[in-house]
């Protein structure tokens, strides 16, 4: 925001410049830029005239001797009647060239040299007066640049605005903070207009039919304006922040908005149809023509101003071409109101339209300062435009407005976190600077009553923030902690999560990161049905365009889209993981649950080169390794069962891994329905792991084996079985009968090719016998063995080979 500092002495005294803007700064109001206005001078020198005698050769003409604070004084020929020797004056010499273009060369006049110009106020374009020269102060340092003694044009403060204070886009806004932190009183510009005998009630009617959109409507109803151009100041003021002047009454509303920080909108009384001002959300596929000459397409969320036939402006956003004042404008209708922040803010954003009005509105104005803002204007109307105010304000109110906000504050709550010892009283002083009205209760509390237009102010934490502010951050000595610092243990869930990842990369996974939203189409995707524990999922209030509506129930959304996305880029093969929190809703009124979950996904693309001749194990294979893997990282023990219920995975290619009746993990080949809606055609296969259930099922007390110091004798078995014999049964039965010498055992081959029996399959395990205390007998190795392999035969029908 441009805050011109002419504009602010108005309503309040101003300290030094430099002391303004090094406490605006610290107060949290950053200074990007300080601007000058007016022509630049820098050339023009302090000059004092030595000696002034007339012109030998003409009456009116002077010959002066001016010093410029150089080796020797120049000649300068003057026509000016009022200079005068001991003057100290504004002098260009030749090579400056003028504001009006005009290049000085040194020249003889009527026979005199002329080294200079002594200049007048238009020669320098700083007025009009062009009867004499300009004098300047006696105490100016002679030789010094010009805009170093004479203020020339305005200053213009460029100040960035937080988006928690739509106060402080305003003038009025600026006052209130210098005054909050320098103490001077706020003078505030006459409001209240002289009113006709005509009543505005019999001009408009005002209803307001989205009360939520739209909490309170004021009008003010001004006749017989005549529309032209704005008096200079006026104009300069606009000029100064950055507007540009259109008409006086246009201008007028420009003004006040720029004064009071309340956006404000001039109707042509005539064109609205009906006498009428509706607050109506806009209809399907209403379109409404803007005062930028485009024509819009609204939808039910839009909140528009209509009249008794169709609508007439964007609310909050920008008026309408049919209505706007125009030079043969008589009457007008003046409109300020309060409109949802959040609503003008979607709408603006939907339609690529900003505007001075939408950028107030997003940030919240003073609903207590919405008449006062009608009444400026129409008083200004009726000084400028020559109009006649209708008697009253014409007025509706909706819902949704921001009452009389109070919060509680105990005393030593500011002390305990900014470091200071003040008293109760103090804190009361500095709150009231802010407009805040602090009282002491009985039970020893400050109950502070917030200003209508501190739309930020919600909580105790934000009247500390304002008293550290307007009593200075410098002011509060720094001081070390003194506190006993104790050692902090990093929770056991993220403990978990970090080592999941660990685990993850080392399989060869890469971790993704994304926004925890998804699309309700997405999870319909997932073949969900309507009872499943996915459909709890939890709908955002407020989500950002392009973001889902949903908070994610589930990590595999988000893991699909993207290995959508990298597929559809030409990447032979996608093998992703995330570890996040999902969010599963309870009843209303409830916080969601956020279970931990790790979630992978792995796809299979074409074989690279001709050299790899071996035909891969299905990807549902890859996916169980992973699974095994984390969970042997994280020490959790869990049975392998070879079918999964879960809807999104192929029934013939799932399973998951439970503990008991609890399921920890699901994985399997996604099922092509699925895998269909999210075009994904290489072989895919998910899983999920429930990382809250793990922490729940991991031993309170870690168990470890001593490493033996004897060596490990491995024998290979090669065994035919039926295709379909689910491969884990047979490694269980084989841990539970090989006996307590048995370490690991694991299929590191599976072969079907040629020699293999048809509706058979060869699996190769690797079995390692150890013993802790003593070296194993080759016999001892052998019974064991020779148990295993009579077991696979008696139980599973296996062939050795």
């Amino acid at each position: 925001m441009k805050v011109s500092l002419d504009w602010l002495a108005s309503f309040v005294d101003l300290p030094p410049q430099a002391e303004l803007e090094e406490r605006l700064t610290l107060a949290g109001l950053e200074i990007e830029e300080v601007l000058r206005t007016g022509p630049d001078l820098s050339a023009i020198r302090v000059g004092h005239v030595l000696e002034r005698r007339p012109h030998p050769n003409a009456e009116r003409l002077s010959v002066c001797s001016v010093d410029l604070g150089v080796a020797a004084p120049a000649t300068i020929v003057c026509g000016a009647p009022n200079v005068a020797a001991g003057q100290k004056v504004a002098v260009a010499v030749p090579g400056v060239t003028l504001p009006d273009g005009t290049k000085l060369k040194k020249s003889k006049i009527r026979g005199e040299v002329s080294e200079g110009m002594i200049c007048s106020s238009r020669e320098l374009g700083l007025g009009d007066d062009a009867g004499g020269i300009l004098v300047l102060d006696p105490g100016a340092a002679v030789g010094a640049a010009l805009p170093d003694v004479l203020a020339v044009g305005e200053t213009i403060l460029d100040v960035e605005i937080t988006p928690n204070r739509g106060d402080w886009v305003s003038m009025l806004g600026m006052a209130r903070e210098v005054s909050a932190l320098f103490g001077g009183p706020l003078r505030m510009p006459p409001s209240e207009p002289v009113e006709g005998e005509r009543d505005a009630a019999k001009d408009v009617r005002i209803s307001i039919e989205d009360a939520e959109g739209c909490p309170a409507y004021v009008a003010r109803v001004v006749h017989g304006v005549r529309v032209g151009p704005s008096p200079a100041w006026l104009a300069a003021r606009l000029e100064a922040a950055g507007m540009r002047a259109i008409n006086v009454v246009v201008d007028v509303t420009n003004f006040v908005l720029l004064e009071y920080g309340q956006p404000l909108h001039a109707f042509d009384l005539e064109t609205l149809r009906g006498g009428e001002v509706r607050v109506r959300r806009a209809h399907a596929g209403e379109k409404i023509a803007t005062l930028d000459g485009e024509t819009r397409a609204l939808v039910p969320e839009d909140l528009v101003i209509a009249d008794a036939e169709r609508g007439v402006a964007i609310a909050g956003v920008m008026g309408g071409a049919e209505t706007e004042v125009r030079a043969t404008t008589r009457d007008v209708l003046i409109e300020s109101a309060v409109f949802a922040p959040a609503r003008v803010r979607r709408t603006s954003k939907r339609l690529g339209l900003r505007s001075e009005a939408s950028y107030r509105f997003e940030r919240g104005v003073d609903a207590e300062g919405i008449a006062r803002a009608a009444d400026r204007a129409a008083r200004l109307l009726a000084e400028l435009a020559g109009g006649s105010v209708a008697r009253g304000r014409v007025e509706a109110r909706g819902s949704g407005a921001r009452g009389v906000v109070e919060i509680a504050l105990d005393p030593a709550h500011p002390n305990r976190l900014l470091g200071l010892e003040l008293s109760a009283e103090q804190i009361v002083a500095l709150l009231s600077r802010v407009g805040v009205q602090a009282r002491l209760d009985a039970n020893g509390l400050l109950r502070c009553a917030v200003p209508s237009w501190r739309n930020d102010l919600a909580i105790a934490q934000d009247l500390i923030e304002e008293i550290a502010r307007i009593h200075g951050y410098d002011a509060i000595e720094p001081t070390l902690p003194r506190a006993t610092l104790e050692p902090v243990s990093k929770p056991a869930s993220l403990v978990l999560a970090d080592r999941a990842r660990d685990a993850l990369k080392a399989v060869g996974l890469s971790e993704i990161r994304l926004l925890p939203a998804v699309l309700p189409e997405e999870l319909d995707s997932l073949r969900l049905p309507p009872d499943h524990e996915l459909r709890r999922a939890v709908r955002l209030a407020n989500p950002m365009q392009g973001m889902g509506s949903l908070l994610c129930p589930s990590l595999l959304p988000g893991l699909l889209r993207t290995a959508r996305r990298n597929l559809s880029r030409q990447v032979g093969s996608v093998r992703i993981f995330e570890v996040a929190r999902v969010f599963l809703a309870r009843g209303p009124g409830e916080l969601p649950e956020e279970p931990l979950r790790a979630a992978a996904l792995l796809t299979r693309g074409e074989r690279a080169s001709l050299w790899e001749s071996v035909t891969p194990a299905p990807v549902f294979f890859d996916a169980k390794g992973i699974a095994e893997a984390l969970f042997a990282e994280l020490g959790i023990s869990a049975v392998f069962h070879s079918r999964s219920e879960a809807p999104w995975l192929h029934p013939g290619a799932s399973g998951e891994l439970r503990r008991g009746s609890r399921v920890l993990c699901r994985l399997g080949e996604l099922h092509p329905e699925v895998a269909s809606r999210f075009e994904i055609s290489p072989p895919c296969a998910v899983l999920e792991v429930d990382l809250a259930a793990l922490l729940e099922s991991r031993p309170a007390v870690a168990q470890v084996r001593e490493v033996s110091l004897y060596p490990a004798v491995r024998r290979d078995l090669a065994v035919l079985f039926s295709a379909s014999q689910p491969a884990g049964d047979v490694l269980d039965a084989i841990r539970k009968t090989a006996g307590n010498s048995l370490v690991s055992a694991e299929i590191f081959d599976r072969y079907d090719g040629v020699g293999i029996p048809a509706g058979k399959v060869s699996v190769a395990f690797r079995l390692v016998f150890q013993r802790p205390d003593r070296t194993l007998l080759d016999t001892e190795v052998a019974k064991a063995t020779e148990r295993v392999v009579e077991m696979l035969g008696q139980r599973f029908g296996a062939e050795l080979r």
